[in-house]
């Protein structure tokens, strides 16, 4: 372009101008086209109109709760040819999943333990299948994994296991896994995270751990976002402002659905020396059986009346006693050390066993024994192991499955002490379930107590989380543990999750939930939180 002439757009331009681009004829002729655009890129790079989009999208409602005034006709016109099909009815909130799920939306449910949210990680596996995508099932615990793995294995999912102790199928379409795994394939980007279409977090309030809470923040965080999610829950108290923020970072609808009844209502008692007081059913505080326990509390601990001539002859022995024995050397008493007594009228051990024969005496085993200790879930265990709950039958059922499941052992290792303690234990109906054991004698424990061989469990925290193998009772040692930093009372949130595991669904029409006292009792105000 020579001595400043404007060339028109439409103009060919001469051979020494070869290397010049070409503009399709008419852009950019007119001023106010140009004008416009101009005004449009000064707009997308203006910081206050992007703060306001950030305003408004975070202003926006991500968590629906969405009414269906039909469910049965709903569901037959949503799902007319379901991935899946289960031998019973569904549950007004299963019904409302499966909807969702179907629209490939996000869900987040919240419903009680045992009233059936496994039914909707199952439809999830059976689209993946459906659609040849993949599944991921992320758990806080292995020992949900490794029970996960086996129901969906015999559920007939095509399934692996992937936790930090062993890896089996790691090609197959659908996965199983703890959320730290999960995690780590995002950090690495694995190839199987382009083929993932639902990723279940199970007991996803695990979020609020103070420790392990952010493992669930970034993988969350990070999942693609074509990626649908379902979370399952019994225990988030703000589920609309969880699930919110889950919508709000993944730009995506999340529908609630779920349920605040219980299939199997649970009543609490408090334990003392033998005798049983009802403080709460259902949801109801009940005063009386707190009064009455604690009259009984104080009736034994109030001080004897001794007959005044008895009481003279006493001190009158007592102080003949001193005078005979000024005359003789003094002797320095050996210091004791502190700790729980496992002798004795009132001893642990004797405690523990009268506790262990009013189950048996009220009909409620097997039970789950919650204590917040390795080593006192061990020593507990020992204690009434003179004890022997299983029958003869039950007894050759036991030793020819733990044959069986521990000959994958090498033959040293099958001489280990924790795994002859551990048959020792089983045989008599007696089990132990913590961190501590070894991964395959938790496997046992489990699948054992699942079948109903196990009467009586003592447990840490490692079996209140999603574990499908719920009792007749669930039994609290005590309602305060150490949580590495110091000792406190149980949260809500634990004591429910824990409690949950009581009652069976069509076997009890209640579960039974005991806080043993063995000295003092709890405060009026902690039974009825």
């Amino acid at each position: 372009m020579a001595g400043g002439d404007i060339r028109d757009a439409g103009e060919v331009a001469g051979p020494s101008n070869a290397s010049a681009i070409e503009l399709p004829i008419g852009t950019y002729a007119n001023d106010d086209r140009l004008d416009t655009l101009m005004e449009e890129l000064d707009n997308v790079d203006d910081f206050d109109q992007q703060v306001k989009r950030a305003k408004a999208t975070k202003d926006e409602v991500w968590a629906v709760r969405q009414q269906f005034d039909d469910i049965d006709k709903e569901f037959a016109d949503a799902v007319p040819d379901p991935a899946l099909s289960f031998p019973f009815s569904l549950d007004t909130f299963q019904m409302q999943s499966i909807i969702h799920m179907e629209r490939n939306e996000s869900v987040f449910v919240a419903a009680h333990t045992s009233a059936g949210k496994t039914v909707v990680a199952e439809y999830a596996f059976a689209l993946a299948a459906r659609h040849c995508s993949r599944a991921v099932y992320t758990s806080p615990i292995k020992t949900i994994s490794n029970q996960k793995f086996r129901d969906f294995t015999d559920s007939g999912f095509d399934v692996g296991l992937i936790t930090g102790d062993v890896s089996i199928k790691p090609e197959a379409s659908s996965l199983i896994m703890t959320t730290e795994i999960l995690r780590s394939m995002l950090y690495r980007g694995a190839s199987i995270i382009r083929d993932i279409e639902w990723v279940i977090f199970d007991e996803v309030h695990y979020i609020n751990d103070a420790e392990r809470g952010v493992v669930w923040e970034e993988a969350i965080i990070m999942l693609p976002p074509e990626v649908s999610i379902v979370c399952l829950s019994a225990t988030v108290p703000n589920v609309l402002e969880f699930a919110n923020w889950v919508g709000r970072i993944k730009k995506r609808k999340i529908y609630i659905t779920g349920t605040t009844k219980r299939p199997v209502p649970l009543e609490h008692f408090l334990y003392h020396h033998g005798e049983t007081f009802k403080v709460c059913e259902a949801k109801n505080f009940l005063p009386l059986g707190y009064k009455q326990a604690s009259d009984f509390h104080k009736q034994r601990n109030a001080p004897k009346v001794v007959p005044q001539k008895a009481a003279k002859g006493g001190q009158q022995a007592k102080a003949g006693k001193q005078g005979g024995a000024r005359n003789q050397p003094q002797q320095r008493r050996p210091t004791q050390q502190r700790g729980p007594k496992t002798t004795g009228p009132g001893g642990e051990r004797t405690q523990l066993n009268k506790l262990l024969a009013t189950l048996k005496s009220k009909e409620l085993l097997p039970a789950i024994v919650f204590a917040f200790s390795k080593k006192r879930c061990d020593t507990l265990a020992d204690f009434i192991r003179s004890s022997d709950l299983t029958s003869a039958k039950e007894k050759h059922e036991i030793l020819v499955f733990c044959a069986f499941a521990f000959s994958r052992l090498a033959v040293n290792d099958r001489k280990l002490p924790q795994i002859i303690r551990v048959q020792q234990l089983l045989s008599r109906g007696i089990g132990v379930h913590h961190a501590g054991l070894l991964p395959i004698v938790r496997e046992v424990v489990e699948m054992l107590f699942c079948k109903s061989y196990i009467k009586i469990l003592f447990s840490t925290e490692t079996f209140a989380m999603g574990v499908n193998a719920p009792a007749r009772a669930v039994v609290f040692h005590s309602l305060r543990k150490h949580d590495g930093q110091g000792f406190r009372t149980l949260l809500p949130g634990e004591y429910t999750q824990m409690a949950g595991r009581a009652g069976r669904r069509g076997l009890d029409r209640f579960g039974t939930v005991i806080m043993a006292c063995w000295d003092n009792l709890p405060g009026e105000l902690e039974c009825c939180a």
